[in-house]
């Protein structure tokens, strides 16, 4: 008889860990509180590490249809000098939405059962997924990918610490220009990081036709977190991206975008029994490394890796999380030391920028996770459980 997994969540973690399982023999079950399955977000840099997991599933060339590889990035201060320059980093820009979307569609010919609808209160450690409705559905392991406000989670008594960090950032898509496309033909396609104060705005292509925006800032900034897209503010902070501040307001869609803060999570453990925990559910961290995503589907393959290599469940997700945790930290950690220079004097901030992008040490520690093999990487999309071990 198959081994049976339940897991709340249709997010990057849940639906990574749904086809791995799958594919590797079980009946996997997916809850989805929302009426349809859909991205948080509107983009997302894959980054090597990402691109692994994809490869392990078979879905690397199929996801990378739908979007574009950056070959150049750039931090700039407010007077748009660049203080630091990268090439050929191999991140591709790709809306969440399809990722999700070709997730799904392979789970779900897999023989995955997606419920959409589907809330869940909580879980028990013997295995059991617990219902909003009040239904018990056991399972061999329970997975919570639920997000930051995680019911799985919280039921457990899992959560150490919770830190809301004073920044966040506000979201957008807006369709590209015949210039913007032009520049990509003739320098490579650009993902560029603005700063100027406290106040940050990255700018990257995610196909030829749409451009995603991210405009960070404190929370104490209201004038900067106002959605729709205070212009006059944002165009006095940076004079030189008025224009795209302007296109914004008018084009972007402004019903779907909110003003969402940072924060940083950290469990006592991830699991307790049978039900594990991963993702924001597990290990939310400010997007400063754009990994937070990253870091969900590594811990999620990993995870149907450890608990179909042992029939010890428990003692599987023990030493899942000892062998992953560590790196998930580490990144935390780089992740907010990045932060940190939102309040840095810009000419600290811009040796900070040049640092990164000539001191080798420095650039290995911020790039160590986009550049890790996670356990359980197969490049011909069989799965397996490799010794860990991380790229030069």
């Amino acid at each position: 008889m198959k081994p049976h997994a339940e897991i709340a969540g249709a997010g990057f973690g849940g639906l990574v860990a749904a086809v791995a399982l799958a594919q590797r023999g079980w009946s996997v079950r997916v809850h989805e509180r929302t009426p349809a399955i859909r991205a948080e977000g509107f983009a997302i840099a894959m980054q090597p590490n990402m691109l692994r997991v994809l490869e392990s599933l078979g879905l690397r060339e199929e996801i990378l249809r739908g979007g574009l590889l950056i070959v150049r990035r750039e931090t700039r201060d407010e007077k748009n000098n660049v203080t630091m320059a990268l090439r050929n980093q191999g991140a591709h820009r790709v809306s969440r939405q399809h990722i999700v979307n070709v997730l799904a569609q392979r789970a779900m010919q897999l023989g995955v059962d997606v419920r959409a609808e589907s809330a869940v209160a909580g879980a028990d450690p013997s295995g059991e997924l617990i219902l909003a409705s009040g239904e018990r559905l056991r399972a061999d392991l329970v997975i919570g990918a639920d997000g930051v406000n995680s019911a799985v989670r919280d039921s457990l008594g899992l959560l150490a610490r919770r830190r809301v960090t004073g920044d966040g950032a506000t979201r957008v898509m807006i369709p590209r220009t015949a210039e913007e496309v032009a520049e990509d033909d003739t320098l490579g396609p650009l993902t560029c990081e603005y700063w100027s104060g406290t106040r940050r705005v990255i700018t990257s292509p995610c196909s030829r036709d749409e451009m995603y925006a991210v405009m960070s800032c404190l929370a104490s900034d209201e004038r900067a977190r106002a959605v729709p897209i205070d212009v006059e503010s944002w165009s006095a902070s940076f004079p030189h991206l008025a224009s795209l501040f302007e296109r914004m307001r008018t084009q972007a869609e402004w019903p779907r975008v909110k003003w969402s803060p940072f924060e940083t999570m950290r469990l006592h453990a991830w699991s307790k029994g049978r039900v594990a925990v991963l993702g924001d559910a597990a290990h939310s961290m400010t997007p400063n490394l754009g990994q937070g995503t990253g870091c969900a589907m590594m811990t999620a393959l990993a995870l149907a890796a450890s608990v179909d290599a042992s029939g010890d469940i428990t003692g599987s997700l023990r030493e899942w999380e000892r062998r992953e945790r560590p790196l998930i930290e580490h990144t935390q950690r780089w992740s907010s030391l990045y932060g940190h220079v939102t309040v840095w004097p810009q000419a600290l901030r811009s040796l900070a920028f040049r640092a990164l992008g000539s001191v080798g040490w420095l650039r290995r520690q911020y790039q160590r996770t986009a550049q890790h093999i996670p356990t359980g990487y197969s490049p011909d999309g069989t799965g397996g459980l490799p010794a860990r071990r991380t790229a030069p």
